[in-house]
């Protein structure tokens, strides 16, 4: 089991025309090349989340859309995040 900290670098938008892409390629090349952290790239397009219809947030009561589950669970394996 590795002891570098976990980053996710999170893509934010999932528009057709978004930037965020570009950059966050840039940046998970950059905090790869540091070599004392774990990098993943993790885009929330993939996710394809609904908006926010939760009757209270998921520390209070567990999420039932598995789309929200899925996106929960991802970002809770990571340490740290950096968003673009």
């Amino acid at each position: 089991m590795s002891t570098r900290p976990r980053i996710a670098v999170i893509i934010g938008s999932t528009r057709d025309t978004r930037f965020g892409a570009k950059p966050a390629e840039w940046i998970l090349e950059k905090a790869k090349a540091r070599g004392d952290w774990d990098v993943e790239l993790v885009d929330i397009k993939e996710y394809d989340l609904p908006l926010f219809n939760e009757m209270a947030s998921n520390a209070w009561m567990p999420s039932k859309d598995d789309r929200a589950v899925a996106w929960q669970k991802k970002v809770a394996s990571f340490d740290g995040y950096i968003f673009v």
